[in-house]
């Protein structure tokens, strides 16, 4: 089985207006989406219902195509090809944490969509906001292998502490045993923030998601207890807010960086 349990830490550092750090532990499921009978049927603490421990359900992914019926690999390598023209017919892959206990909220999802070749060709971002539960998607990609990290204009809003106009920088790793994505926030030549996602990565069986289960019981409301209690940080910290701007589309394509050096992993993450 391609798919994998993912465990690890994200760390997130804000260097200005206002110093800020905090780091989690945290668990992902790295999903091959081709899998999904064989990855069900693993445990009784995943299913399809609801309100299971572990619950899976493609609706709760790129909903504005999978409640229309398309499945979602089908829907992930739509967004791709809409936005580079290009259709990856290969396996896609799925980072992402699943819904627990009847909760789904991920601050972002990952596609990774190979080529029939089983080259990673695209890299899709599903990213969702608090508290307007918005969602926008980045396509970044892949010429050759992921040795040169990403650009991209900033073009939705996430968080009231960070304003619309800034540039991403993405430095993804990913092989059997890892998982590392690291992220940085530019306003012209300053880095103003990053954020850090280091996993390790080991194959899915049954004895392992229970194991999870018990180390993660409230993964989703974790992550949304974690953002409003790091924002309520910032607010005592009288960190500036700024207003909710409209996003600029719904999908938005990236680039190679034309400067590595301005992606450098944090080495204490």
């Amino acid at each position: 089985m391609n798919s994998g349990l993912c465990q690890g830490w994200i760390s997130h550092r804000r260097l200005s207006p206002r110093a800020h750090a905090f780091r989690y532990r945290l668990g992902m499921f790295y999903l091959d989406l081709d899998e999904q009978a064989g990855w069900l049927g693993l445990s009784r603490w995943l299913g399809r219902w609801r309100l299971a421990p572990l619950c899976w359900r493609e609706a709760d992914y790129l909903p504005s195509l999978t409640r229309q019926g398309l499945p979602l690999a089908q829907a992930a390598r739509l967004l791709v090809s809409q936005a580079t023209g290009q259709v990856p017919d290969g396996r896609v892959y799925l980072l992402t944490q699943l819904r627990c206990w009847g909760l789904s909220f991920n601050p972002v999802s990952f596609y990774f969509c190979h080529d029939r070749d089983g080259h990673l060709a695209a890299i899709l971002l599903e990213v969702r906001n608090t508290p307007w539960r918005e969602r926008f998607h980045y396509v970044l990609p892949v010429q050759g292998d992921l040795t040169r990290p990403f650009a991209m204009a900033k073009a939705f809003h996430v968080s009231p502490f960070l304003p619309l106009d800034m540039d991403y920088r993405l430095r993804f790793h990913l092989d059997q045993a890892q998982v590392r994505i690291h992220m940085e926030n530019w306003q012209g030549e300053q880095k103003v923030f990053e954020a850090d996602l280091a996993l390790k990565r080991r194959p899915l069986d049954g004895k392992d998601i229970r194991a999870y289960v018990l180390t993660f019981p409230w993964m989703s409301l974790r992550t949304v207890w974690a953002i409003y209690w790091q924002a309520l940080r910032l607010f005592i910290k009288r960190t500036p807010i700024h207003d909710h701007s409209a996003s600029r589309g719904d999908l938005a394509l990236g680039h190679p960086c034309e400067d590595p050096d301005h992606v450098q992993s944090d080495p204490e993450c």
